[in-house]
């Protein structure tokens, strides 16, 4: 269409500040080691004391150790899972990706039940950045979207709050 703009390729970057560029080619690297599910490669990206946490779940893994569970936890709960990425920002202290996930349930997930059917969901995730490792990732995403997928994640949202 005239006038508008190409959408730019969501794994290129636009950043100019050479932290920002250093931190794009870290994700860069993470993202390649998580989908091709080498471990340790993906874990070489992160400091020895990286925190996750799923906060919509409350749920968080410290230190590498417990990393390795968390990935281990999400390729046996969604064995085919995918991540396709729509946006990102890359900044001097950090990374920000929003991508959808998508895969089928076969196994529990973070505790919750697997549904055995296809899901996608959207998340934000944010990678803090120092001494050019990633201090973990906090990832956000639609509780209740997901629980219109996931039967078992219905009484989530009847939870008292956290």
């Amino acid at each position: 269409m005239a006038g508008t703009a190409a959408r730019l390729n969501p794994f290129e970057t636009t950043a100019t500040h050479p932290q920002a560029r250093a931190n794009h080619a870290l994700w860069l690297e993470h993202a390649r080691a998580e989908n091709h599910r080498e471990l340790e490669r993906l874990v070489a990206t992160l400091h020895d004391d990286c925190e996750y946490e799923v906060v919509p779940l409350a749920q968080r893994w410290r230190g590498k150790d417990q990393v390795r569970d968390f990935y281990r936890g999400l390729w046996r709960g969604i064995p085919n899972v995918r991540l396709e990425l729509l946006h990102r920002i890359d900044a001097e202290d950090c990374v920000v990706e929003e991508s959808e996930v998508y895969g089928r349930m076969e196994g529990p997930l973070f505790g919750i039940e697997p549904s055995g059917a296809d899901l996608r969901y959207r998340v934000v995730i944010f990678f803090p950045v120092r001494d050019r490792l990633f201090t973990g990732e906090r990832v956000y995403f639609d509780l209740a979207d997901f629980a219109r997928q996931v039967p078992a994640a219905r009484a989530l949202l009847e939870a008292p709050s956290r």
